[in-house]
């Protein structure tokens, strides 16, 4: 039985993505469970704090506006501010940009790709369950995240509706699969997974700053659509929900580096 085993598992390449990366989800569902508890811990000495509320409101306009700490006190603006404006979705992008790199390069890296590819499967098929499989790792995290804010966020005095939370969500997730998709891509066709994430995590911060900045510099404003984090996160989606417009234009874009990757890793030459 030992010796089926393999090539099982060879023919299911989610699962032997799946399986490969159990341990380090694990490690992430954990870090994300703690970094929710510390946010909803600290709430309570906020929480209709008028004092607070004044000392923010002395702020300069530019950082209010930069930092988004309008109704700092109130369960929405705390996680506006503390968790969707940079946290949240900086930690999903990273496990997704990490994994993304290693899905494609880190097989040539490791030199098994050879062993992946002589199973009796096609390229396109290996990497779209390595896709599904970074889809399922980035939900797993971003539903953690929801169920931890949605429902023990109440027992430290944090409100927030599930539709505006769960679009908040949505939007962090989007952007984090759109940079481990692009990671996974640029892996793809270089087989370098440093490579990939470096570039990877250099546009995804470029266009965080793109869209941040753009409240406070006038002439990156025409340029502000062109960033995936405004069509995702600078919308405000725990304000104003997730608008169908932006969630086509993510949706789009993820589809197309899907296509990319599928593309680069069947024209690669692994013989060298």
């Amino acid at each position: 039985m030992s010796r089926n085993r393999p090539s099982r598992n060879l023919h299911s390449i989610f699962e032997r993505s799946m399986r490969e990366v159990r341990r380090s989800l694990f490690g992430w569902l954990f870090g994300i469970g703690g970094f929710s508890l510390i946010m909803l811990s600290i709430y309570p000495t906020i929480h209709g704090n008028a004092g607070f509320a004044q000392l923010l409101n002395a702020y300069p306009e530019a950082l209010r506006k930069l930092f988004d700490v309008s109704n700092y006190t109130t369960g929405p603006g705390y996680l506006r501010t503390e968790v969707f404006s940079f946290m949240a979705p900086l930690l999903l992008a990273i496990f997704a940009i990490l994994w993304g790199a290693d899905l494609t390069a880190g097989e040539e890296e490791r030199h098994t790709i050879d062993t992946l590819l002589a199973a009796p499967i096609s390229r396109q098929r290996v990497v779209v369950e390595k896709w599904l499989a970074l889809v399922l790792g980035i939900a797993s995290l971003a539903v953690a995240l929801e169920v931890l804010l949605g429902a023990v966020g109440p027992l430290f005095k944090l409100h927030v509706g599930w539709a505006p939370l769960s679009a908040a969500i949505i939007g962090s997730a989007l952007f984090a699969l759109a940079f481990g998709t692009l990671s996974m891509a640029i892996g793809a066709g270089t087989g370098s997974r440093g490579f990939a994430r470096g570039v990877s995590a250099a546009i995804a911060v470029a266009m965080y700053l793109v869209s941040t900045l753009s409240q406070l510099v006038e002439w990156l404003k025409p340029w502000r659509w062109t960033s995936l984090w405004y069509h995702t996160l600078g919308i405000d989606p725990l304000r104003n929900g997730f608008e169908g417009g932006h969630l086509l234009v993510m949706v789009a874009c993820v589809a197309i580096l899907v296509v990319a990757a599928v593309v680069l890793f069947t024209r690669r030459d692994f013989s060298n």
